[in-house]
């Protein structure tokens, strides 16, 4: 984004914050946060910088310091708005940063939302506060400048008594100028589905869909930004005879569809999840309505939520897989559509699915930051993983306990003889201090042991302030 859209995103801040037609229950909250990490090794260790929306260096050794200010919807509001600025910076040993970690505007009508800026956001039907990250999306890069339109959360269709709902949106967004790639676009839309209403059993189901497309590339000349194009794009279809050769035989543009299955049971004592996505590529548009996902590759995740036992609350269990790529083969005579897919990668795009470095969709395909040769592909994306996080209280202590364990195989080619082995462990907790209102203090204890990030241990001691202005 250009330095003259930032300006006009901050004169909105400052303007949505003179809007008179609010009830006196809107608030501001605003925080000043900071985190040191102390440790040992060639990385920080791996959990204490994934999924962190790219806030924290990858120096074992650095200093994090940032500042929000939010304002959020009203739900209960037909016409409200809302606004979220970040400012993020890294002092370490290697680099220093200073960079916007979010600055959005958002509006709401009825049960429509529109935004334009950068906005931090999940999608998918992961465990939003404790997964290992989306087939699609997670919380591991920063957000990039879109404009969105979407539904306030799952809206009830009409006669059905609330036991039909639905969600969708749609988004047009730009990704960051890379070596031999500038202007490159994002298409992004979804849409899902849920059965159940009030019922203590529901169901979801959903569909993501991604794109990259447009820009000027160095290697392979431009891909016109235009309504016929983007109708391609939209539905998936493959490039005109003008396109490049590549994009005539497949689908224009590099397209990834995930498709989201969600079981939610209510019980007394507990609310259990069970979810699951797929991945695929290559005209995954086409792989989507001949029925045929790469079932073999995905996210399985289950989450439980106990309100009434605080020593842990809430936790995940999940198992990541991308090592069948929909099949040895990327194409046999046309017999064989796909294969090889190559998740997160792109011939014609160097950096992949990934912005500023790190991969946007589940971090243990590994991010392009990490790679020691400075080239900018996603070159791990053959990975299993398995993964748990949980959370709790006890005493006046708020903790939270993340272990992983990954076996990593490179990429489809591949390009490690060997598996590379990786365990992960994190330690979080939080207390509030009683003499010192609305500060809470931070202590963690982060560390790797195997073959792919090496081994690492840190001490990660930090403290957040919140404040609230009510008008």
């Amino acid at each position: 984004m250009q330095l003259k859209h930032y300006h006009i995103l901050l004169l909105l801040l400052v303007s949505a914050t003179t809007l008179k037609a609010q009830s006196r229950t809107d608030s501001v909250t605003y925080s000043i946060n900071s985190r040191f990490s102390g440790g040992t090794g060639t990385y920080a260790p791996f959990l204490s910088t994934a999924n962190q929306y790219d806030r924290y260096s990858f120096s074992p050794n650095s200093l994090t310091t940032w500042g929000t200010l939010h304002k959020e919807i009203n739900d209960l509001k037909h016409i409200d708005y809302e606004f979220g600025a970040e400012l993020d910076g890294n002092l370490s040993e290697n680099e220093s940063r200073f960079f916007p970690g979010e600055l959005y505007i958002q509006g709401k009508l009825h049960f429509l939302n529109m935004y334009m800026g950068m906005k931090q956001e999940i999608f998918g039907n992961q465990d939003p506060e404790l997964s290992s990250g989306g087939m699609l999306w997670s919380a591991n890069s920063r957000p990039m400048p879109k404009i969105a339109i979407q539904s306030h959360n799952y809206v009830a269709v009409p006669y059905t008594k609330g036991y039909l709902e639905v969600k969708a949106g749609l988004s047009h967004g730009w990704f960051d100028n890379q070596k031999n790639l500038k202007g490159l676009l994002l298409h992004h839309k979804y849409g899902y589905i849920r059965v159940g209403g009030t019922l203590p059993l529901t169901i979801n189901y959903g569909v993501q869909h991604v794109a990259q497309w447009g820009g000027q590339s160095n290697l392979y000349g431009t891909m016109p930004v235009n309504w016929n194009n983007y109708f391609r794009i939209f539905m998936g279809h493959s490039g005109s005879s003008s396109a490049s050769w590549e994009d005539q035989e497949n689908a224009l543009g590099n397209h990834i569809i995930s498709q989201n299955l969600g079981l939610d049971l209510k019980l007394k004592f507990a609310l259990v999840s069970f979810y699951w996505q797929s991945i695929a590529e290559d005209s995954p548009v086409v792989k989507f309505i001949t029925n045929t996902p790469t079932i073999e590759d995905g996210l399985w995740g289950t989450s439980v939520t106990l309100p009434r036992f605080q020593p842990l609350n809430h936790f995940v269990l999940e198992y990541l897989s991308t090592t069948d790529q929909n099949g040895p083969w990327h194409d046999l005579d046309g017999v064989i559509y796909g294969g090889l897919d190559g998740y997160y990668s792109n011939g014609l795009i160097p950096n992949g699915w990934s912005y500023k470095g790190m991969t946007i969709g589940n971090p243990w395909l590994t991010s392009p930051n990490y790679n020691k040769d400075g080239s900018t592909s996603v070159v791990n994306n053959t990975v299993r993983l398995y993964y748990f996080s949980g959370k709790g209280m006890i005493k006046t202590f708020n903790y939270r306990l993340t272990l992983a364990y990954s076996e990593n195989f490179g990429s489809t080619a591949p390009i490690y003889r060997d598996c590379k082995k990786q365990f992960s462990w994190q330690l979080e907790t939080s207390t509030s201090v009683n003499r010192l209102k609305n500060i809470e203090l931070n202590l963690g204890i982060s560390g790797d042991h195997g073959t792919m990030y090496g081994n690492n241990i840190a001490i990660l001691l930090g403290f957040s302030y919140t404040g609230f202005w009510e008008f």
